[in-house]
């Protein structure tokens, strides 16, 4: 009995989950506004009545947006600039942010702001033209906007004002930070950004102890990032004495929590069997291909040694050229230097292009990469793609040898230069 009145309770529950939903839907569908915002924030979100489908929920969101809903035109421009269930189109979503922002919309005036301070490069494949930086306007709207005290603005602001290393911009940045540390329900990311100036010493005194405190405090909140920074205390003894495997555990949770560093740094744990001793590389290749997703350089260089030496994946020379050229894009110098030894051997799907492989050695060795120092010192050496140069070449192989590169001092070992 107490079965079938749980039964008919749970059906009852449905049917009316399912009425309120197709009622809702029929709203929409004769044009009442607040229900197409809703309709599209269920199918955006997913609710307990409807599966996420974000192709619906863009369409909803264009018609609410079209309505004439501010928080639909700011939302519909969120899908335009992601390609959230549409074509992505970011000359198309900065014009509905715009539109948004005119209407009030704070996180559109926000989004407005830090497109004006970056720019956006043109996308021909979807139709959007470039959209030149104006980092000096773009600068004014968002401390306009910081200035009423919105804390994504302020964040934003205090976050620009650091990266631009000004004394008076580091000073307000801090000023910023340390208000909303202050706050009862401080945001985590200020939080974070202010155990980054303690760690550092930026705009105060360097107080591991203060970094210390603010990373746990952050890490409670469930914030990924200073979990993860929490965990690299752990790992090299900073302010804390080393403790591997609480290290481990820390990485694992910010890895949960998307964080795609510490997906790459609990990768590398469990390749190298860092706590167990043994090696668990194929849930270790699963966390390198998460983090690789969201383009972490390490994880795609890894990626590429792996599909190169047949490690773990099947040798695949040409996806191992595709995977160092994305880190190398990225500005890791260890992917440049693979990627130019594999321009200089043609290997992969490469020709051999000995400008190329110049090319990105270059670059790997100007960011300190001792071997990639080493092969531009012979290369001078040589004249191999370059014009022959002794000196130039020898000063390449020193920066290698002081970089650690035994090779290199072994060369100049012969040449009687070390």
């Amino acid at each position: 009995m107490m079965k079938r009145c749980l039964l008919l309770v749970f059906f009852g529950i449905s049917l009316f989950a399912q009425e309120v939903q197709d009622r809702l839907r029929k709203q929409a569908l004769n044009g009442d506004k607040e229900s197409m915002l809703k309709l599209a924030h269920e199918y955006f979100h997913g609710s307990e009545s409807r599966r996420p489908d974000r192709t619906i929920a863009s369409y909803w969101y264009r018609k609410a947006a079209e309505a004439g809903v501010p928080e639909g035109m700011y939302n519909y421009g969120v899908c335009l600039l992601n390609g959230y269930g549409t074509n992505r189109n970011r000359y198309e979503a900065v014009q509905w942010f715009r539109k948004a922002a005119d209407a009030g919309v704070k996180m559109a005036r926000l989004h407005v702001a830090t497109i004006t301070i970056s720019g956006l490069p043109e996308d021909a494949k979807n139709g959007s033209p470039e959209i030149p930086p104006l980092p000096e306007y773009g600068l004014s709207l968002l401390k306009e906007l910081a200035a009423e005290q919105f804390v994504p603005a302020e964040l934003a602001y205090a976050q620009l004002l650091l990266q631009r290393n000004d004394p008076a911009g580091i000073g307000e940045a801090v000023a910023i930070l340390n208000r909303l540390a202050a706050l009862k329900e401080p945001p985590s990311p200020a939080l974070r950004m202010l155990a980054d100036c303690k760690f550092g010493g930026i705009g105060m005194k360097r107080d591991q102890e203060g970094m210390l405190r603010l990373l746990r405090q952050a890490s409670r909140l469930g914030d990924a990032e200073a979990l993860g920074k929490l965990a690299y205390c752990y790992e090299y003894g900073r302010a804390v004495p080393v403790d591997m495997p609480r290290a481990f555990n820390l990485y694992r949770l910010s890895a949960e929590r998307g964080n795609a560093m510490s997906q790459f740094k609990y990768a590398e744990f469990l390749a190298n069997g860092t706590l167990s001793g043994k090696p668990d590389l194929p849930a270790a290749l699963q966390w390198y291909k998460r983090a690789a997703e969201q383009d972490n350089p390490q994880a795609l260089f890894r990626l590429g040694v792996f599909c190169m030496e047949g490690i773990g994946l099947k040798k695949n020379e040409r996806e191992a050229s595709a995977l160092f050229f994305r880190a190398a894009k990225l500005g890791y110098a260890r992917a440049q230097y693979n990627l130019g030894c594999m321009y200089a051997a043609g290997q992969g799907d490469l020709e051999k292009d000995e400008t190329a492989a110049v090319y990105w050695i270059t670059l790997a060795a100007q960011k300190g990469d001792a071997p990639a120092q080493r092969a531009l010192g012979l290369r001078y050496l040589e004249g191999r793609g370059v014009t022959r140069s002794i000196t130039r070449g020898e000063e390449w192989l020193v920066k290698a040898a002081r970089g650690g590169d035994f090779e290199a001092v072994e060369i100049l070992r012969k040449r009687g230069l070390f």
